[in-house]
């Protein structure tokens, strides 16, 4: 297990540590294109290829599917009213608080705990928090829910073609294959470099600028944790999927919300500090999973 773990951790922060030199180095990170490329050209495409490559009946999946919406809808309202009661902008942090890092953190560990047959699992949780990310995310930050703007999101519609082709068992020629896998695989490391060097470049002017963060790192694994258990004791699953929900549920804030963040001009600065600080809680909880579960 902590071999797994291992191989699952040193890439991602080796990236971000990277990210980290070359932002305090260079000017590689600064303005806004290369997030714009992130997410028109390199999340569409990375989304699109995960959905064709599922080799899974998603209709056989439903139960998975629909307690995890339903974790989203309560986790976004209590959240909300806790941000409300702390005098805090609801739009801007509710999408870092809610959403987890189901993919490129929440699925290595779920392989690292419960075996290759968890993957499939994973990859269900995982899909359903990215169209929350281009909906719920998007809307938030930007101010503006429209069911139309979502329809013109690159990632939505993305999302929407890979769900229809895999329903009608249509399969795209092996050479469009290999481009999405291509345009796909510049996303995930663009994205760490962009946190490192954001974190890099951090202004804090004392402690106080630490509670928050420190409050929203415990907050979002602890609290999707919690939410998530409840759930279960009225929604059961299998063993398998129960264990796989309750681990993809306490995973820390996303990368994906930093980078939204950055696109919609959001606490940016704050998220960026929270990341690191929730990834220990979530691998504190992983490992007690992988010792007593």
């Amino acid at each position: 297990m902590i071999q797994h773990l291992t191989e699952a951790l040193v890439p991602l922060l080796s990236l971000i540590l990277l990210g980290a030199i070359l932002g305090r180095k260079t000017d590689f990170f600064d303005g806004k294109a290369l997030a714009g490329l992130v997410t028109t050209v390199g999340i569409p495409a990375l989304l699109l290829h995960s959905v064709l490559s599922m080799d899974m009946d998603i209709l056989g999946m439903g139960a998975l599917v629909g307690i995890t919406v339903a974790w989203l809808v309560v986790m976004a309202m209590v959240t909300a009213l806790l941000l409300t009661l702390a005098g805090l902008p609801v739009r801007s942090y509710l999408p870092a608080l809610v959403h987890p890092n189901t993919g490129n953190m929440g699925i290595p560990v779920c392989f690292a705990l419960f075996g290759p047959q968890s993957l499939g699992l994973a990859v269900v949780i995982s899909s359903v928090i990215q169209v929350s990310h281009f909906t719920l995310g998007i809307g938030c930050l930007s101010g503006r829910f429209s069911i139309r703007a979502m329809l013109k999101n690159g990632p939505v519609l993305a999302l929407i073609a890979g769900a229809f082709l895999l329903a009608t068992n249509i399969r795209p020629p092996g050479p469009v294959m290999i481009t999405l896998d291509m345009l796909g695989s510049i996303t995930v490391p663009i994205m760490l470099m962009q946190l490192g060097s954001s974190i890099a470049n951090l202004r804090l002017s004392g402690a106080r600028d630490m509670l928050r963060p420190l409050v929203f790192s415990l907050y979002r694994p602890l609290g999707g944790l919690a939410l998530a258990w409840v759930l279960l004791l009225i929604w059961p699953l299998s063993a398998m999927e129960a264990q796989v929900f309750l681990i993809q549920c306490a995973m820390p804030v996303a990368v994906m919300s930093y980078v939204l963040s950055v696109r919609y001009q959001g606490p940016s600065q704050e998220i960026a500090l929270t990341i690191p600080m929730s990834l220990l809680v979530s691998l504190g909880i992983a490992v007690i999973f992988a010792l007593f579960a």
